[in-house]
């Protein structure tokens, strides 16, 4: 079956398409990150405010690889598992779900926290994080358990600054690697000017 989408809105973040994009940042990440709603669903917004978290569902349009059905994946390339059971950008269907925390509305403009997607993004679909119905006490964390060094993927996952205690060569992602007895890793990123912001703006609102 054949099934057409199409985007309602556009989601800005500091990273630009073709540079390295952190994974799952922080949500106090540097930079601004926000949602323009095309102006005729902005009266879907309405109650929206009353949730501090929400799902954010969009499309990948920058992934342009192949697709395997098996991967290795960037912070455990020893371990080989479905693409089902990762959370890897190179799926059958590219769509992305990011949870972000809800910061403030302003007209069709959606203020949110970090999240890990290109500046331009196309927006797919919004909904309410619902701790009542969401929250799943009893949830584990799957194959990651078998990692010896889960502690310290899931830091840098997270963008957490950490020490690392022992001498170790492994890549993190694309964008380095090392090999040090002891180092403190401080995530960093590029920042979003405010002429690109003002110009993200205009761009969309046309």
């Amino acid at each position: 079956m054949k099934i057409q989408l199409q985007s309602i809105g556009t989601i800005h973040s500091p990273y630009l398409p073709g540079l390295p994009i952190p994974h799952q940042p922080p949500e106090n990440a540097p930079g601004e990150f926000w949602i323009t709603l095309d102006p005729e669903y902005q009266a879907g917004l309405d109650q929206l405010l009353t949730y501090r978290y929400l799902y954010v569902f969009f499309y990948l349009d920058q992934i342009k690889e192949n697709i395997n059905l098996h991967i290795h994946p960037s912070w455990a390339p020893e371990i080989e598992v479905g693409i089902f059971a990762s959370r890897s950008p190179k799926r059958p269907n590219p769509i992305g779900l990011s949870i972000v925390e809800l910061k403030g509305i302003e007209g069709n403009e959606i203020l949110i926290s970090g999240i890990d997607v290109y500046n331009g993004t196309p927006l797919l679909d919004l909904k309410p994080y619902i701790r009542a119905i969401d929250l799943k006490s009893d949830a584990n964390d799957g194959w990651f358990d078998q990692l010896q060094d889960k502690d310290h993927l899931v830091a840098h996952m997270l963008g957490l600054q950490h020490e690392h205690e022992h001498e170790h060569t492994h890549v993190h992602n694309q964008e380095h690697s090392h090999k040090q007895a002891h180092h403190t890793h401080v995530p960093s990123s590029p920042k979003l000017s405010r002429s690109l912001r003002v110009t993200s703006k205009k761009t969309s609102q046309k």
